[in-house]
């Protein structure tokens, strides 16, 4: 195949000159039938010339830019370090404020806590002081009661207790020490009025049947009829002393004779008496103002001085 000649194309004539030489004619092989990559490497790639990159207008705008750019882009670092520095200032001043204000928070729950602490001992100290005073009062109202009740038992030392005589209407102190002497003569103890230094009856709820109480010159008349009464009543244990005995009006009643104790004595004799029923102790009697216990006959005799003695003896 004959070879083809090609010419360029005409070039413009009022055009400045072009950045790219202009492509010169080329003769191609008459064989298309090679590879595509030879082909390629048949074509001239046209280069710049060294006039269009050294251009002194192109490099003034390309370093412009540059300088341009990296001032930007500093300022922008310097913007943002100024704006970090300044959040972390208020940052830092907030959390300098907020220790500073727990610090201050702290330093008053000490001083409170101080301040507790110095009046929770002052009141353990005031609580010592109270129980040491209660303890000594304690004790001191307990020697008082124990005075008491030797005064008590010393002024009842004399005296008898009548307990279920009916009270009739209208009955003075005469009707009561005729009765006294009535009961003397049941047992066989003549009482003379004389003898009698004062007989009254206790007031208690029920007002139709209180106890009378006779107060005599001796001990010795006392301990006659207390002792008389005890034997009437293991010799006639069906029948034992009662109303009929004095020739009372009314249905016959059981009267029952004793030494008066002192309230606190007779509230420790209601007790030991309830235990001596519970406990299987035969014997329980009260006598010059004492409480006494027996279990059985000739066992040992128990005195009984308070309810400390009651509690031992329930845990034996």
């Amino acid at each position: 195949m004959p070879r083809v000649h090609r010419s360029p194309p005409p070039a413009l004539s009022a055009s400045p000159a072009p950045l790219v030489p202009p492509l010169t004619h080329s003769v191609s092989e008459s064989n298309l039938t090679g590879s595509p990559k030879a082909a390629m490497d048949s074509i001239a790639v046209p280069t710049l010339s060294r006039d269009a990159t050294s251009d002194p207008n192109i490099t003034l705008r390309r370093r412009k830019r540059e300088e341009f750019s990296r001032e930007d882009v500093s300022e922008m670092f310097s913007l943002f370090k100024q704006e970090q520095d300044q959040r972390f200032t208020a940052l830092l001043n907030k959390i300098q404020d907020g220790i500073q204000t727990h610090t201050e928070q702290n330093a008053k729950i000490l001083s409170s806590i101080d301040f507790l602490g110095q009046k929770y001992d002052e009141m353990v100290s005031r609580i010592d002081s109270l129980e040491r005073e209660k303890s000594a009062d304690r004790k001191y109202i307990q020697s008082l009661e124990v005075r008491l009740d030797q005064l008590d038992r010393s002024l009842r030392g004399s005296s008898i207790e009548v307990r279920n005589v009916p009270k009739k209407a209208g009955e003075s102190k005469e009707d009561l020490l005729n009765l006294i002497a009535k009961v003397g003569g049941a047992l066989n103890v003549p009482v003379q009025q004389t003898e009698v230094r004062d007989v009254y009856r206790i007031n208690t709820k029920n007002e139709t049947n209180q106890p009378i109480v006779a107060e005599f010159t001796s001990v010795i008349l006392r301990d006659k009829i207390v002792s008389s009464v005890k034997s009437y009543n293991k010799k006639y244990t069906t029948t034992k002393f009662s109303t009929s005995n004095l020739k009372l009006e009314g249905p016959t009643k059981p009267i029952f004779i004793s030494e008066s104790l002192a309230p606190q004595t007779k509230k420790l004799f209601f007790m030991a008496r309830e235990f001596a029923k519970s406990s299987d102790f035969k014997f329980c009697w009260a006598s010059r103002g004492k409480i006494y216990l027996r279990r059985s006959d000739g066992a040992a005799l128990i005195k009984v001085n308070n309810e400390s003695d009651l509690e031992n003896l329930k845990s034996n």
